[in-house]
This record gives structure tokens, sequence and C-alpha cells, in this order.
């Protein structure tokens, strides 16, 4: 099956490249010669850097491209590790190829667990379900195989195992959390992943100068020449706290990563603090155990940081939202206050004139401009109630006949002015349909229908045409709203959609209609566009998605 990602909510699907299926056979035999630098025994040494290599390959690029790879070049380095006869080869790779496995299926499958570490309940199920728990398991067997083979005596059984266990779980947890975490973003950028996050992955909230924690690592990489880590491994974890607090997660995960290669690596070339100086094996897990402590600590620690910005910087936008929020309000109450008193002093001032002149004629005529007063109102009344239907209301998704929906919503509109003058052409919706909120795709056609009739040209010979088309895509339709009328002047074309804006001075709207129809719409997450050209008229698109 081909990989497929989910972008704004449509499913692309995608191939990835052909290299994906050659770097795991470079990386795996790297990986294990490395490891054979730090071999303890037949079979085992202070880490194994496949089993990193495999969990990061198997969360990015799956399993048909790392199991096999892992096993054959896993394979093919085990009589490197002391294993003589030539059978047992093909057996104990078995250990670390179901470790990866068994990580790739708790983690992605049955924990439905995101690789890239989002928020701390992720970090702590990839601790426990993708790295503990498939380590017990992998361990277990393997020091099951090197008893049964007679590789090591069966008292040292659980010592060995607990110490294979805390450097193997300090590898891959320093090793796996910072590339995961760090580099998920840029494979997602370029299209490299097998299973993808739903949504492009945000860069790091907080921003800051690598100066700082760069003059830390070399700090911390001169000491670690002169100070036994055994005895004085608190003092990274100082270091590691101060870095997670300063800079948070990324930088906490890329501090343990550091801290593990400093603790592995320079004791293989600096002798006197090397493991293979250790008489038994108390002091050796003593420094894996505070390794691990180190690591957990500082990565919580981090992610703990990187929590609070991140509600920092949603509650700093919120707080910009609810500012212009209540600046929108302060202006709405104003103009609707103004917009409603106007028609009421209007029928008040005819009703008191009506009174005065008795004259029969004059009272038809503030009669017919009482009523004009009155639908004025009840327009801008119509019009607050779709703001508050809008705003208030949850979304409630149902199927809609797009061509009945719009002749309703014409017949609705048949006593506006000049309305019989005008020709409609419906054949664009015909059979369509679409899965959205009734009430709000209502609202946006009724002020984009309303709007066409109301501003056909006054003089001219053309017909008044108003025309509806459809154009379907793979996950939206683009209903489009063509008239030939006025059209709309370029410079006040951009300001159509602000609130109470009216694009004519003797204008008996309200300027909310736009306004609604475009929150209606960003509700429906959708878009209303426009193309107009004064003098020829004017076409209006709405995009909304076919499954909100």
């Amino acid at each position: 099956m081909m990989p497929t990602s989910i972008i704004d909510g449509t499913r692309i699907e995608h191939k990835l490249p052909w290299w994906t299926w050659v770097v795991p056979f470079v990386l795996f035999p790297f990986g294990s010669y490395i490891s054979l630098l730090f071999k303890f025994d037949t079979g085992v040494g202070s880490f194994y850097l496949p089993t990193a290599i495999s969990v990061i390959l198997i969360y990015w690029w799956g399993p048909k491209r790392t199991l096999p790879a892992l096993y054959i070049c896993s394979t093919l380095f085990t009589p490197f590790w002391g294993v003589e006869l030539w059978w047992q080869w093909f057996i104990y790779p078995l250990c670390e190829t179901s470790y990866a496995a068994l990580s790739w299926v708790l983690f992605t499958k049955l924990s439905r667990g995101k690789y890239w570490l989002p928020n701390t309940r992720q970090f702590v199920l990839f601790i426990f379900v993708g790295l503990l728990i498939p380590l017990i398991f992998d361990l277990l067997s393997l020091q099951a195989l090197l008893t049964l083979f007679g590789e090591q005596p069966k008292e040292l059984f659980w010592s060995h195992f607990f110490r294979n266990w805390l450097g193997e779980f300090t590898a891959n947890f320093g090793i796996c959390a910072p590339i995961l975490f760090s580099f998920t973003r840029i494979l997602q950028k370029k299209n490299w992943l097998a299973h993808p996050p739903d949504n492009p992955l945000p860069a790091p909230v907080y921003q800051y100068n690598r100066l700082e924690p760069i003059a830390i690592y070399i700090s911390v990489f001169a000491i670690s020449f002169f100070i036994p880590f055994e005895k004085y491994w608190y003092l990274y974890g100082l270091g590691g706290l101060y870095i997670a607090i300063r800079f948070g997660f990324g930088e906490a995960l890329f501090c343990n990563l550091f801290i593990f290669l400093i603790t592995y690596v320079v004791p293989n070339y600096n002798k006197p603090i090397g493991f293979e100086s250790f008489s038994n094996i108390d002091p050796l897990m003593n420094i894996f155990l505070g390794n691990i402590l180190l690591y957990v600590f500082v990565a919580f620690a981090g992610r703990a940081i990187s929590d609070l910005r991140q509600t920092e910087e949603k509650l700093n936008e919120k707080l910009e939202e609810l500012k212009h929020t209540n600046a929108e309000l302060d202006r709405f109450v104003y103009s609707v206050s103004h917009d409603l008193s106007a028609p009421l002093k209007s029928i008040q001032g005819l009703v008191n004139i009506s009174k005065l002149d008795t004259s029969p004629n004059n009272k038809e005529e503030y009669l017919i401009k009482i009523g004009t007063s009155v639908s004025k109102l009840d327009l801008f009344i119509k019009e607050i109630i779709d703001y508050s239907r809008n705003n208030r209301l949850a979304i409630h998704l149902e199927r809609i006949d797009l061509k009945e929906m719009c002749a309703e919503i014409i017949e609705d509109l048949r006593y506006m002015e000049n309305f019989q003058k005008i020709k409609f052409e419906l054949s664009g919706p015909a059979g369509k349909t679409i899965f959205t909120d009734r009430i709000r795709l209502k609202i946006i056609m009724n002020n984009l229908l309303s709007n066409a009739i109301k501003f056909q040209k006054k003089v001219g010979n053309d017909i008044p045409l108003i025309q509806l088309s459809c154009f379907e895509g793979i996950n939206s339709i683009k209903i489009m709203v063509e008239d030939n009328g006025e059209g709309i002047k370029p410079e006040i074309e951009p300001k159509i959609f602000d609130m109470f804006f009216r694009g004519h001075p003797d204008s008996n709207g309200s300027g909310l209609g736009l306004y609604i129809a475009r929150e209606a719409a960003e509700k429906l997450k959708g878009n209303i566009m426009v193309s107009s050209e004064y003098g020829k008229g004017t076409t209006f698109t709405v995009e909304i998605p076919l499954n909100v």
C-alpha cells in the first residue's frame, strides 16, 4: 500500500524515494562497527547502536524498509561478537529484529503514538511503550540465548540482564528521542515519511541564540577528561537541568545526546575512566542508572518548560484575538445602536407629521416611507440574527442539495426590487450535494444572491443575469455566483468584507452582509473570493470543504 499523508485535511498519496531502501543497509553496518568498539564479552557491549537506528527508521519508513536490513546486517556482524557456530548467527539477530518490530507495533499501532513527541503524554508513552517494554523482551531473549548456548554462567543471568538493559535503554533513549523530535519536521517537509503527521509540524515556539548552549557543551566536554563520571555524574545533571530550563525540550534532548557521547565515546579513548577499568559490575551499573536518571529528569524538565511556553504562546494569541473581538464588539454595538435608532426615529417623525397633516394624499406617502423604514429595520434585525447564529450555534452537518437550497433562497427574495426582470441560471448546482452546515451555507448564499439582485445596472439594455455554477474538487467544492450588474470599484473592493462597510453612501444595507458571509465561510473552514470589473459585473466564489 502506498504511503499517504493528510495535509490541511487533504489526503495525499506519495512514494518514498528509492534511497530509503538503501540507507538502512548503510546505517546498520556502520552502527554495528561502532558498537563493536564497546564490546564487553560475547554478544554484548556497553551499548548497541543498531537498535536505536532501527527504532528511528521503522517509525520514519516502516517495517518493510527496516526489519530485513536490520536482520541481514546483524547476521553478517554476529561472528564479530564472538559467536563461533555458524547456525547461531541466524538466531541472535532475531532478538534485536523483534525489538524494533515490537516497538513499532506497541507504540505506533496499538497506542497510536506520535513519534515526533509533540507533548508530555506522547513522550511518556514513547519511553514506556516504545523503548522500555520492547527492550525488556529483547534483553531477556538475548540473555536466555547466551545462557542456553553456554556463552555465560546461569548465576550471572540477572546481573548481566540488568547491566545490558540499563546500557541499551540509556543509548536508545539518548539517541532516538532527539533525532525523532528534531528531524521528523524536516523529513515531513521533504515528503520522506511513510506515515507522516496529519498536519505540518510547527517550528519551535522559542527561538534562541545557540552560542550559549554550544559554550556549555564545550565546557562539559573539557571537564569530562578530568572528572570521573562514576563519582560526579550529578554535575552533568546540573548542566543538563540548566539547559532544559533555559532552552526547553529540544535542546534538553540534544544535551542528553551530547552527555551520552562524552560518557560512552570519550571513555573509550580516555582509558583511566574507561568502562573496562572496572573490576566488577556494580560501578558500571551505577553509571548506567545515573545516566538514565539524568536523561529522564532533564528531558521531563525540558518538556515541562516547552509545554509552558507553548501554553503561553497560545494564551498570547487568544489575548490578541480577545482584544480584536472587544474592539470589534465596541464598533458593532455603536453601529447597531445607530442603525437601529435611525429607522425608528424616521418612523416616529413620519407618524408625528402624519398626525399634523390631515391631507389623505400625503398620508399614503407617509405610509410608504414608514414601510420603507420598517423594511430596512427588519433587514437589519435579520442580519444581526444571522451574525448571532454564526457565532453562537455549533456546526451541525447534514447532506444538502445545492440547487434545491439556491432555488429556495431565490424564492424568498422574489419581492426584491426589479427581481422579475432578472434571468437566473442554476444549471451548475444541479445534482451537486455537500455535507456541511445548512444554516451557515444559507447565510452565505442568501447574502451573495441578494447582493447580485440589489446591484443590477440601473441603466442599459442588457438583460440582468445571475448565474450559479459549481466545481467539485477532491476535498472541496467551489460555488460561483456571477452577475452582469454594476460591478465593484477597484478602490473599494478590498473593503467590501469589512464590518459595516457600505459601498454606496445612499445604500439601505447595514454593511454587515458580506462580513457575516465571510465569517460563516471561515466557520466552515472555507473562504470567499471576489472578482469584479466595474460596469461589467461581479463574481463571488465560495470554497467549502466537502466534509467539515
